[in-house]
């Protein structure tokens, strides 16, 4: 058995928080990715995954195909990657220490991927709770010709 280092391990969580690790997460997890999957989702708070939403929108808005799109201040970026660090740090270390020792012990880095992308998804989902979130989700719909869609479907 290989221990992951915390750092890694940390950045293999922090980074199975953003959707676009739902490949990993769409296989069936083993007992103890749930396990640490559920002790994450009952530990979290509101705030813990308003943090989560926020340091995913401006890790996202990094990329250079948000360019001109987004813009994140380097210094509240920089809070919330600490505010990230800490969150992170508590629930490996507290709050779901003995769930994250048995992932981190067997190296189960497909695991740890899956229970970490339990918290973006229920982040996600109380954002789109929102109406206003919602409504600016929609907002496409205005542009597609729903003629050539109704065209199909007969």
């Amino acid at each position: 058995m290989r221990l992951l280092t915390f750092p890694l391990t940390t950045a293999l969580l922090c980074a199975s928080v953003v959707p676009a690790t739902a490949q990993s997460m769409a296989d069936a997890p083993n007992a103890d990715s749930a396990a640490l999957g559920q002790c994450i989702l009952d530990k979290t708070t509101g705030g813990d995954r308003i943090l989560v939403a926020r340091w995913m929108a401006a890790s996202l808005a990094m990329a250079p195909q948000m360019d001109g799109l987004i813009a994140v201040d380097a210094k509240a970026k920089q809070a919330t990657d600490r505010e990230m660090g800490g969150l992170f740090t508590r629930i490996f270390t507290v709050d779901c220490r003995p769930q994250a020792a048995k992932l981190l012990k067997a190296g189960d880095r497909q695991g740890v991927e899956s229970a970490g992308g339990k918290l973006g998804q229920m982040a996600m989902r109380e954002l789109m709770s929102d109406p206003r979130a919602m409504a600016a989700l929609m907002a496409y719909m205005n542009y597609v010709d729903s003629s050539k869609i109704a065209e199909i479907a007969k």
